[in-house]
């Protein structure tokens, strides 16, 4: 049985390289991608790489968090991510993070959006790379808006791991969000 395990470190929370200035591409960039994104079969590690796991992207059009600016962040706990769902405008094959809550206590929904009270979808949450289309490379670090951000080489080496391990578009597979020094 395969297991994804997100191993958050709560240095990822600590993003702001000036915590005296607003949250920006300038300011947000500190402690990036220390958390681990593990593939485990039978409890046995088959892939291991590092990803941003926290909503480090958290102003401008991105700023939909209720209650603090990490809050579209994934809660600790289980997930289901929905393997090669339609990657839209994303590089490369991209996966759903579905039927978790969010920091700001939000349910993420089997579509892996949430919908506000007036009734609207907002966001969408995936596993990506870092990708930009503007510079045609990946950006020199992740920003996440609630999703998990990997490098683009990581990302195809994740999906090769999925692929060898029989893993079709549209499998689903149970994760979990653990955090390495307690709850934020």
């Amino acid at each position: 049985m395969l297991h994804i395990q997100v191993i958050r470190s709560p240095e990822s929370f600590d993003f702001r390289e000036d915590k005296t200035k607003p949250d920006s591409f300038e300011n947000n960039w500190k402690n990036n991608s220390l958390d681990s994104l593990v593939l485990l079969r039978n409890g046995a590690e088959v892939f291991r790489c590092r990803c941003q796991s926290v909503a480090n992207y958290c102003f401008g059009e991105n700023a939909t968090a209720s209650t603090v600016p990490h809050g579209d962040t994934i809660a600790p706990g289980y997930f289901i991510m929905r393997a090669f769902v339609d990657p839209r405008k994303f590089h490369g094959e991209i996966h759903a993070i579905t039927q978790t809550k969010d920091y700001d206590g939000e349910w993420i929904d089997r579509s892996a959006m949430q919908t506000t009270k007036g009734g609207f979808q907002n966001g969408r949450w995936l596993i990506h790379d870092r990708w930009s289309s503007r510079y045609g490379r990946d950006t020199r670090y992740a920003w996440s808006a609630g999703c998990i951000i990997l490098s683009s080489a990581d990302l195809e080496r994740f999906n090769t791991a999925l692929y060898f391990q029989g893993v079709s578009a549209g499998d689903e597979i149970i994760g979990e969000i653990i955090e390495s020094g307690g709850e934020k």
